[in-house]
């Protein structure tokens, strides 16, 4: 079974997407911020990590970033409400490995999570 660290600030998004990983057959692990990653991934190693870009305390970019510094090679999925220019772009430039944009159809989710595992 596959891990992913599912890191969300809005408790009903965070629970519908774990709700959804779960029956898809990810083991989960939800955070409502990135503050204590380094610790969790150091505890238990994740296959992924899906980060919202707006996170309280640290931003999803700052947060990859520092994971990217740290040697941290796990992929990354940002998902984002933001509609920045050159959002995909500057996700990347962190060290994200794709971005998603809400809102997102939970099927394609998947389907982006399942193509970084593979790669």
């Amino acid at each position: 079974m596959a891990r992913v660290i599912l890191i969300e600030d809005d408790n009903l998004v965070r629970t519908l997407l774990m709700r959804r990983m779960v029956a898809a057959g990810w083991s989960v692990t939800p955070m409502r911020d990135g503050r204590d990653l380094q610790a969790v991934m150091a505890e238990q190693p994740a296959d992924l990590l899906v980060i919202d870009l707006g996170l309280p305390y640290i931003d999803g970019f700052a947060l990859v970033e520092s994971l990217r510094a740290h040697g941290h090679t796990t992929p990354v999925l940002v998902i984002s409400a933001y509609e920045l220019p050159h959002l995909l772009e500057s996700a990347k430039s962190t060290g994200a490995n794709d971005v998603l944009q809400k809102p997102f159809d939970q099927e394609e989710l998947l389907v982006r999570m399942n193509r970084l595992l593979a790669a």
